[in-house]
């Protein structure tokens, strides 16, 4: 009968021991969770390719501007002939540009010169308009070819491609995009998007909805140059 009480009173004494520490174990998880995010700082670069366009851009820039958030725009030299305005506007609110090449043909189509011809008349069109060259470049369709890296190296410009290839170009609906970047994001990530698709671009309407989303989960947006620290 004793043994019988005492191992009653071992069984009651571990059930309390367990209901009085599962609270306190759940809180401090909690609390180590919210210390270790709160110290992260993850950084991200948004880009936009082949603009300036009066159709997105505009409104690309308006949706930036509302979450203080600055990005790199890699234009295409002829565009920026056409609409020089909007990348004033790009760099007076603190975005950086890029050079995407003045008429963003396919680069493996083009000869050493072709290329190198149609890369520095986008530096100088862009050198026009802001006053700056850019140090930056993208070949159009992310292709890098052993021309592109010569070219590149040649002109000082710092060959930069993506990690995030968002699919906007695709016009991919904008809940599939989100849902990309939010799987696909990490610290130092490159975001690709496009500022001037043909039409029914779905890029504005994900910006709006990915943007609070990376922002709550702690990731702060900056410019390429930032991001690779100048490299």
């Amino acid at each position: 009968m004793r043994r019988a009480v005492r191992s009653f009173s071992f069984l009651l004494f571990c059930a309390l021991f367990l209901t009085i520490c599962r609270p306190l174990a759940a809180a401090e998880a909690k609390i180590y969770y919210k210390q270790s995010s709160s110290d992260e700082k993850k950084r991200v670069a948004l880009t936009f390719d082949d603009g300036p366009h009066p159709r997105y851009t505009p409104e690309i820039l308006d949706i930036l501007r509302e979450y203080g958030i600055c990005a790199t725009f890699f234009v295409v030299g002829t565009n920026a002939e056409f609409y020089p305005s909007l990348v004033l506007r790009e760099v007076n609110e603190g975005h950086e540009i890029g050079n995407h090449t003045s008429n963003h043909f396919h680069t493996a189509n083009l000869s050493r010169e072709e290329l190198e011809k149609d890369v520095r008349s986008c530096q100088e069109t862009i050198t026009k308009i802001t006053g700056k060259a850019p140090g930056l470049f993208r070949p159009p369709e992310g292709v890098c070819t052993k021309n592109v890296q010569n070219i590149a190296e040649k002109m000082d410009l710092t060959v930069v491609l993506w990690s995030v290839d968002t699919r906007d170009w695709a016009h991919t609906p904008p809940c599939e995009i989100v849902k990309n970047i939010r799987k696909n994001t990490r610290d130092g990530s490159i975001i690709l998007m496009h500022d001037f698709i043909g039409k029914n671009s779905p890029t504005p309407a994900a910006l709006r909805q990915v943007l609070p989303l990376l922002l709550e989960s702690g990731f702060e947006f900056v410019t390429v140059s930032s991001l690779i620290g100048g490299k």
